[in-house]
């Protein structure tokens, strides 16, 4: 049975109320929790999982959340641990979402859609491939290649336009769409977008758009100041590594 998810539909949510419709075991003996509907982003596109907790209404129950995954079948599942009672198939429950955790997971993610902003903005017609947006390792790549010597001049300028962008402040929309549509409003549509959760796309602004399933802030002011630490070129692929100052 396929989660809804509640994290796609709102910039800002960190709890919602849900049914318990599977409680199991991991591998490992830990709790493996499904609900009918989840706040919790579950990891996936090179963004970390939340972490929280899942409590019956009362609080006689609480169950600690420590990883989130999503199945091929559309299914979240939050595992982690019992605190308090045991969840049962049935139980109708609040979860609630780290906000710390939320806010770093979003901030470093969206500065990588940031980084393709700064480098459509400076005309490069560099193809955004994989991406990691993680606080010990935040990087987003390209099929392009770089001469080691022009490398710090494009890291400057494209560490100076991602902040211009960020300085300048923007009104984030979320829209659900086919992914055949999807070229209408975005540079670069990939072709590995996932089945297993609604087709959407996070407009940054009114001209770019962004297919993607993560969280994003709802402006990018709120990302703070951005470092590109290095531009580095191997085997057609360049590598954009950042920071975002006072996270990395």
């Amino acid at each position: 049975m396929a989660t809804q998810l509640v994290y796609m539909e709102d910039f800002d949510v960190l709890t919602c109320t849900a049914t318990v419709v599977m409680v199991g075991k991991t591998d490992d003996g830990r709790v493996d929790v499904q609900l009918d509907r989840t706040c919790f982003y579950p990891r996936g596109g090179g963004q970390d999982w939340d972490e929280g907790t899942i409590a019956k209404t009362d609080k006689t129950v609480v169950l600690t959340v420590s990883e989130v995954r999503l199945d091929e079948y559309g299914a979240v599942h939050h595992v982690g641990s019992h605190e308090v009672g045991e969840l049962l198939v049935g139980d109708v429950t609040l979860c609630t979402v780290n906000a710390d955790r939320r806010s770093i997971n979003t901030r470093l993610h969206s500065a990588g859609h940031v980084i393709d902003m700064a480098i459509d903005q400076l005309g490069l017609d560099w193809v955004p491939g994989k991406g990691g947006h993680y606080p010990y390792m935040s990087f987003v790549e390209y099929a392009t290649e770089v001469e080691p010597s022009a490398a710090d001049d494009w890291r400057g300028k494209i560490e100076a336009t991602a902040n211009q962008i960020i300085r300048a402040g923007s009104s984030n929309v979320i829209r659900f769409m086919p992914i055949e549509d999807m070229h209408t409003v975005c540079r670069h549509v990939p072709d590995n977008i996932p089945k297993n959760k609604p087709a959407r796309v996070v407009m940054y602004g009114e001209y770019f758009g962004i297919p993607c399933g993560g969280t994003h802030v709802r402006d990018v002011h709120d990302i703070g100041h951005v470092t590109v630490t290095k531009l580095k070129s191997k085997q057609g692929v360049t590598k954009v590594s950042y920071a975002v100052v006072g996270i990395n």
